[in-house]
């Protein structure tokens, strides 16, 4: 098993890196060198970013939010946005860890040597990232694996796997705004 877990995760105009560190008495978590409370100063970005770690320990009894540290490094747009961007990259390395946990990637005996797939699973076991959907095993096999699949459709159904595509949108030339227009006037 990695020493770590990776996720990228990005909203508005943030990219987060998230790595998340197996820890017997975890829990710490580390943005940008600040802890949480630190960063953070309103509840509401430090309770979005702790969703999908409750919501795993909640729903399947697998302690989350003690069992792993969490170093996060964000840049770009608001606390808002880097708040987003983090829980999606810790949703991520969650599903990157429940898929080897629970068997459900491909090992060197499943695939050809010589196969790009081979080159991207040495890079995952050596460095914990690299890590895509195009290394599970196929889905007639993950059918028989019903943790994995619970963990990925709890995290799925609530949306945590998925990015947040909306940004602000751009000024337009000769106007005011993004939408907004000058008066019209009739004379």
């Amino acid at each position: 098993m990695p020493d770590q877990f990776y996720g990228t995760g990005r909203r508005k105009s943030s990219s987060a890196r998230v790595f998340l560190r197996p820890n017997k008495d975890g829990g710490t978590i580390i943005v940008n060198g600040k802890s949480l409370d630190q960063y953070f100063e309103r509840d509401t970005a430090k309770l979005i970013l702790k969703q999908p770690l409750e919501l795993v320990e909640s729903e399947l009894g697998v302690k989350a939010t003690s069992m792993f540290d969490i170093y996060c490094t964000v840049k770009g747009g608001g606390k808002s946005g880097q708040a987003g961007a983090v829980r999606l990259g810790i949703s991520r390395a969650l599903y990157q860890w429940a898929a080897i946990e629970y068997k459900a990637v491909m090992t060197f005996d499943d695939i050809d040597v010589a196969s790009p797939l081979a080159k991207s699973l040495a890079k995952m076991e050596k460095y914990g990232t690299g890590f895509g959907s195009h290394l599970l095993k196929w889905e007639d096999a993950l059918q028989e694996n019903t943790e994995f699949i619970a963990f990925r459709s709890l995290l799925r159904r609530n949306g945590f796997l998925t990015r947040d595509s909306r940004k602000v949108e751009r000024k337009k030339y000769g106007q005011p705004g993004a939408r907004k227009r000058f008066q019209f006037s009739k004379r």
